[in-house]
């Protein structure tokens, strides 16, 4: 059902939109610094490619998204995202998410989540501070497909500097098209593999896997390091594929027919297995 009301509605979405519809069109400037944003040291530890593989620790911490089209399960990094983590499971637990909505769908691209309103709005009268838990960048996690992204409020602008806080919504990106060789060849550039010299062994192994990530699990690279990460889906594909599927608004990325979430909750991935085995 919509909700009507007094609220105030956060650029965060509409600026992803713009940042993976337009992949990576954007200034000399803009791309020369965001190589230096994402170019890898050859310490990293891209622990997704773990959670995908379904190398997951028993007393691993896991959610549980319930929406209309069924469950999203997925792995919380509450070592590299502590704050963010903490943030979403208070809400969770509070019943913060339970009948809100996915409120943007941008086709195969990304979806947004948790809204208490179906076309993105918070509330007017809550607690704010929930919308502005620091923003928490590790190049041990990116935006690959199914990777939760918490989406707070901004600061700064796209060409000076923004900054995304986490907050009450967050982003779940479906991909672009790996296939396609020009944005291939952009990723390369991203992640300034050109310039990486394969006598620096680590630094050079670390960028080929990250782009064989991106290539293999599907993503959204051209957000990276710019919002904060802080889980990662490992079930509930098919359920993920058809919201991302769902019929939407081509200016507003509102969802045509009402997708609603029903419930977040918690549990350990040896609990969830247990649950699963039933």
């Amino acid at each position: 059902m919509k909700q009507n009301g007094k609220r105030f509605i956060s650029g965060v979405f509409a600026a992803m939109a713009v940042f993976t519809a337009a992949m990576m069109v954007t200034t000399v400037v803009n791309i020369n610094n965001q190589k230096k944003v994402m170019a890898l040291t050859g310490e990293e530890n891209l622990v997704q490619e773990m959670t995908l593989e379904g190398n997951i620790a028993d007393d691993a911490l896991i959610t549980v998204i319930s929406t209309d089209h069924g469950d999203i399960a997925a792995e919380l990094y509450t070592k590299y995202a502590p704050e963010t983590v903490a943030n979403f499971r208070e809400l969770a637990e509070s019943g913060y998410y339970d009948d809100t909505f996915v409120y943007a769908v941008q086709k195969g691209i990304n979806a947004g989540f948790g809204s208490k309103y179906d076309d993105g709005g918070l509330p007017e009268n809550y607690d704010k501070k929930v919308e502005k838990v620091g923003p928490e960048l590790t190049k041990d996690l990116w935006p690959l497909k199914g990777a939760l992204l918490s989406a707070g409020l901004t600061h700064g602008t796209l060409w000076r500097g923004q900054e995304t806080y986490s907050g009450s919504r967050f982003i779940i990106p479906g991909s672009i098209d790996f296939e396609d060789e020009e944005v291939k060849k952009q990723l390369d550039s991203y992640l300034n593999i050109d310039n990486v010299s394969e006598s620096d062994t680590a630094v050079y192994e670390s960028t080929k896997n990250l782009i064989n990530m991106f290539c293999k699990y599907g993503g959204t690279p051209n957000v990276s390091q710019k919002i904060t990460v802080f889980g990662q889906t490992f079930d509930g594909w098919d359920v993920l594929d058809s919201i991302m599927n769902e019929p939407s608004d081509e200016k507003t990325l509102i969802p045509k027919k009402e997708i609603a979430i029903t419930g977040v909750k918690f549990m350990t991935y040896a609990e969830y297995n247990r649950a699963s085995d039933k």
